[in-house]
């Protein structure tokens, strides 16, 4: 095991998170688990670690929200996904985590800011499946999902303004995440990252993901619609502003 008594139970709170974010009600909150984790070992450790609970999520998710996602948005987005993920894996090994949460960071706060000015507005009606947009911004998931597990924003900042009712949003990022999370399982393998502790510990912490997830899907359907959009920009806008103080704390500017 990685975890001492007391960071056991702040593993079980952040695998309760990354089931919680699967089921759609902590959206952009589950990429705090990897810094969280890093607060007591190696954040590579750290992604190694949340990479199992993520992909066991995933599958109690895809099961909640099966036949709901929009294929087409998920295809285009899987494609620049593989991009940033051959990135991600020739970069493992010298990429500064710093830098990429900074950049997230501020990708994130500006989609929010532009939202609330009202230069970029959430589609009340659906629209088609656009491949430029969708492998630029599925390209800078893929990469800062293998590194941190921070993949989110990027997929959040496509998504929401293609005009897809609740449900199929999140069965959308569901299968996106699914699939990506699979993909990114070969090449931690070839770099040596699933140690024994590793495993045994993501096991240990599986079980509160699995309950995360059902607590999610139940809770996401007492939400309307309109709020729950709201509360995806708030979420992110929250996860944009951690992203930015990680970075600048990694860098040791503040």
């Amino acid at each position: 095991m990685l975890l001492d008594t007391t960071m056991l139970l702040v593993g079980l709170g952040c695998a309760l998170l990354i089931g919680l974010a699967k089921g759609g009600l902590a959206g952009g909150l589950g990429t705090l688990v990897v810094p969280v984790l890093s607060l007591t070992m190696d954040p590579r450790t750290a992604a190694a670690l949340t990479l199992p609970i993520l992909v066991i999520s995933d599958f109690y998710a895809i099961f909640a929200f099966r036949g709901r996602w929009h294929w087409g948005h998920a295809r285009v987005l899987l494609v620049g996904a593989m991009i940033g993920l051959l990135f991600g894996t020739a970069t493992f090994s010298w990429v500064s985590e710093p830098v990429m949460r900074l950049l997230m960071g501020f990708i994130s706060v500006a989609f929010v800011a532009a939202n609330i000015a009202g230069a970029t507005k959430i589609s009340e009606t659906p629209r088609p499946p656009a491949l430029g947009p969708a492998v630029l911004w599925g390209a800078l998931s893929g990469y800062t999902s293998f590194t941190a597990h921070a993949g989110g924003p990027p997929v959040q900042i496509y998504l929401l303004p293609r005009g897809l009712d609740k449900r199929t949003y999140q069965a959308t990022v569901v299968l996106f995440f699914t699939l990506l999370n699979l993909a990114k399982v070969p090449p931690y393998v070839a770099l040596g990252q699933f140690t024994q502790p590793v495993l045994m510990t993501a096991l240990a912490l599986m079980p509160a993901a699995a309950l995360g997830v059902f607590l999610g899907v139940r809770l996401n359907g007492l939400i309307p619609e309109k709020p729950f959009f709201r509360l995806m920009l708030l979420l992110l806008m929250l996860t944009g502003l951690k992203l930015l103080w990680d970075g600048f704390t990694g860098l040791g500017w503040l």
